[in-house]
Order: C-alpha cells, then structure tokens, then sequence
C-alpha cells in the first residue's frame, strides 16, 4: 500500500468516527435537555412582601430544599468517558 492511500485510509477512517460521533451526540442531546431536572421559578412579590413573609418564626422553622444533582453518566448511557463505565 502506498503511503498516499494509507493517509487516505486513515483520514476516511478520522472523519468516519467523527461523523458517527456527532450523530451520536446529537441523538443524545434531545434526552439531555429536556430532564436536566432545572426548574425556574420568577417571584412577583415585592422584596417588601418578601421581608414581611419571612418571619423569625418562619425563617427558624424552614428547612432547605433538595438541589438537583447533576450525574455525569446519567444521560449518556453509553458515554465515553471512563468515569461512566
């Protein structure tokens, strides 16, 4: 085999991956963004209304809520990295 048709076979073989790459992830990215477990709340009440809201009593009684926790592996079953296998 000459050199100039292994460089073509290894460039065909590069781009091959690459491609099936990108059409990998893309076919993953609709599963990512739609359950990233991020949810958006906008306040309409005054920080006036909020002060009055929040109590002594109130602010000893509260207690913090769950974060969402963002999992590496979870959305990319297949993923490549070692973390994930």
């Amino acid at each position: 085999m000459t050199a100039r048709k292994r460089h073509w076979a290894a460039f065909t073989s590069a781009m091959t991956v690459a491609v099936c790459g990108a059409v990998w992830m893309a076919s993953s990215w609709d599963e990512v963004k739609r359950s990233n477990g991020v949810s958006v709340d906008r306040e309409t009440k005054s920080p006036q209304e909020i002060r009055e809201y929040w109590t002594p009593e109130r602010r000893r009684q509260a207690e913090p809520a769950e974060m969402p926790v963002w999992v590496p592996c979870e959305h990319f079953p297949t993923s490549l990295s070692p973390d994930c296998w």
